[in-house]
């Protein structure tokens, strides 16, 4: 069995491979365009850099302003999606929503709001919400399923009512989870707002499609230098605080 389990899988792996045509002598030939492509983004130009300042800085407040609203409009999803919390006329229907909207893109969002409200960061920040507030209700969800009984059963055991129940005996388990659950999609929504300036909902994604359009790699060089450095800077920050919740 297990070398049927290997072949199969080696089967399948090669039908992959030819089905997506992926050929790596056609990656090898491509080599000295992506080298000079390379050479044309050195050196970067300094002159885009307060652009590139501003763009990130908007895009810091679109991912900022969208997960925070998306944390508090996924906390009463999460429940309504627990199955050890709401009854199952409630939980089925609340994950089914959940999955269908979580399986739409951040970008395509974007794209609706964009045709929607216009150009700017705000359809930038619908769409982080939108996208995000499932994400967060599904690790919710999940975070709330595993919680330990004990504490749940003690405060049911007084008398008290569901809303006293989840208050004092689920809240105060899953808290720091979901503290840490913000932190990890914030760093993600810095990413996907990044690439949403390419469809004009703002940040510093719109620079670098301005410029690569614009063929002119200097800049868009320093735009990325931006973008990497931003990228980091919140990725160690982020990764600070949710050591410090576990």
């Amino acid at each position: 069995m297990r070398r049927a389990a290997v072949f199969a899988g080696a089967v399948v792996f090669a039908w992959l491979v030819w089905d997506t045509g992926a050929d790596p002598v056609r990656l090898v030939q491509g080599l000295p365009w992506i080298l000079d492509f390379a050479r044309r983004t050195i050196p970067p130009d300094p002159r885009v850099l307060p652009a590139a300042l501003a763009g990130a800085l908007t895009t810091v407040e679109i991912a900022l302003l969208g997960t925070a609203v998306a944390a508090a409009l996924a906390l009463p999803l999460g429940f309504l999606s627990a199955r050890n919390v709401a009854p199952g006329a409630v939980f089925y229907p609340a994950r089914a929503v959940l999955n269908f909207f979580r399986s739409v893109d951040t970008l395509v969002y974007a794209l609706v709001f964009v045709a929607a409200v216009g150009l700017g960061p705000f359809p930038g920040v619908l769409a982080v919400v939108a996208y995000t507030t499932t994400s967060l209700a599904k690790l919710y969800s999940e975070a709330i399923e595993g919680i330990e009984p004990g504490p749940v059963d003690a405060i049911r055991a007084t008398g008290a009512t569901r809303l006293q129940i989840l208050r004092y005996g689920v809240l105060p388990q899953v808290l720091p989870l979901f503290l840490s659950y913000v932190l990890y999609r914030l760093e993600t929504n810095i990413r996907a707002a990044t690439v949403l300036g390419f469809v004009g909902a703002g940040g510093i994604g719109f620079y670098l499609q301005t410029y690569l359009r614009m063929i002119d790699y200097p800049a868009a060089s320093t735009v990325l230098l931006v973008t990497v450095a931003m990228v980091m800077v919140v990725d160690a920050i982020s990764s600070r605080l949710r050591d410090r919740l576990v």
